[in-house]
């Protein structure tokens, strides 16, 4: 089965929106140039990104190519999102230690496996035990960089420039993956095979450890983390997470963790049965890239000029609305479809922006790396109940739309149960902070 050839118009009109968004993102630029260290660590993050999103993109078709079953598929979710559920243990560790040599070692771990799986391509014929285990390893050795990465960019920016900083990251991450994306896409439709994605995720995690050798040490002269136990600097993440917006928070973005989860391990057989084989899950992948730079860019536009509760609860309503939209349209109207889908993702973005602004603003410093394990394992928890469901609906649902129609109307009940939390409905803008 072939891609629709409107599916790849829609991909081919869509390169106007991405120049649209190059050039508009223009203005943040002087944030990239005028501070030396930033860009460095722009650089870094966006190959550390596109590395990290590509192994967990073609991973999870590569085990639903091979073995064609929805429950092995579940699993390799559940392998991806498994290990964060215990990423509140590392965060007192992240907090004690020095953030550019965690960054540097995790690259150099996941540089490993990836290449380990290369090899195994290229010279064995290995079981899907191989490759959870790899996948397993490879989020495991994760655990460590989020919080790490979280905690060292406020060290590098001014606190009113956090937004537009962590705008920019995630748009210098997704213009690079999109354009290896695409090149990608096209070889693949030229019977190019998975040799060539392990290779190049391979070389771009080889240039992310490069790039971590070249971070500014920006701990040397700061504030020593107060001397405690272990466990007293454990509970003192948890404490803060119990309280104010932070805990409402934490509620929410554990379910939209859940149901994307269960959505998100179907997305490959939804992208087969209504695109293609693996050229349409390609396509969806690099749109949904551009999506992230549609809604990076917005945000970085508006982000100071919108309260941030108010941006959270539209943002997650409107997703609502564009999913089930999306899934309405794709069978009879692919294009339109697919610019629906392209909103969703750029609000999912928008709205994992102000959830690491929050984390970034709201602790005392020598707490975020606790406050953002804390959260990435309440959230991890009902991802990998997400990963196990999904993997069971997706060999049982007779009509694999319904899963993702579900996600859309989670969502809109969360943004509507926020509004009731006046904590988070009254947030204010990034500035008032």
């Amino acid at each position: 089965m072939q891609v629709a050839p409107k599916a790849i118009d829609s991909l081919q009109k869509s390169q106007y929106a991405l120049y649209i968004m190059i050039f508009g993102g223009i203005f943040m630029l002087n944030l990239f140039f005028a501070n030396p260290s930033f860009r460095t660590f722009t650089l870094f993050s966006a190959f550390s990104g596109i590395g990290h999103g590509m192994f967990a993109m073609f991973m999870l078709w590569v085990v639903h190519a091979l073995f064609q079953n929805p429950i092995y598929t579940g699993l390799a979710g559940l392998m991806f999102t498994a290990p964060l559920i215990f990423s509140f243990l590392v965060g007192p560790l992240v907090d004690r230690l020095n953030k550019r040599g965690i960054l540097r070692f995790v690259e150099l771990i996941q540089l490993i496996v990836a290449a380990a799986v290369l090899l195994s391509h290229l010279y064995l014929e290995l079981g899907i035990w191989f490759y959870l285990t790899a996948i397993l390893l490879f989020s495991a050795a994760g655990l460590f960089s989020g919080p790490a990465h979280t905690a060292f960019l406020p060290r590098l920016i001014d606190g009113g420039e956090l937004a537009r900083a962590n705008a920019l990251l995630s748009m210098a991450g997704i213009i690079g993956g999109l354009a290896i994306g695409v090149v990608l896409y096209m070889l693949m439709r030229q019977g190019a095979d998975f040799a060539l994605v392990y290779g190049t995720i391979t070389a771009v995690l080889a240039l992310a450890f490069l790039l971590s050798l070249a971070l500014k040490d920006v701990e040397k002269d700061d504030e020593k983390t107060e001397k405690t136990s272990y466990a007293d600097a454990l509970k003192a993440g948890f404490a803060f997470v119990k309280k104010g917006a932070m805990l409402a928070v934490v509620f929410f973005m554990a379910g939209m963790s859940l149901f994307s989860q269960i959505a998100y391990v179907n997305f490959p057989m939804f992208a087969e049965i209504h695109l293609g084989t693996a050229q349409g899950y390609i396509l969806l992948s690099a749109l949904a890239m551009l999506g992230g730079l549609v809604g990076s860019w917005i945000f970085g536009m508006l982000s100071s000029k919108i309260a941030l509760g108010r941006m959270l609860v539209l943002a997650f309503i409107l997703a609502g609305i564009a999913r089930i939209l999306f899934v309405h349209f794709m069978p009879e109207n692919t294009t339109r479809a697919i610019w629906i889908y392209i909103a969703y993702v750029g609000l999912g973005y928008a709205i994992g922006i102000v959830r690491q602004v929050l984390v970034q603003k709201l602790p005392p410093k020598e707490l975020v790396s606790r406050v953002d394990s804390s959260l990435t394992s309440l959230a991890a928890i009902a991802g990998a109940a997400g990963a196990a469901v999904g993997g069971f609906l997706g060999a049982h649902v007779a009509d694999i739309d319904h899963i993702f129609i579900v996600q859309g109307i989670s969502y809109v009940g969360i943004g509507l149960l926020l509004v009731l939390f006046k904590r988070v409905r009254n947030l204010p803008k990034i500035t008032e902070m």
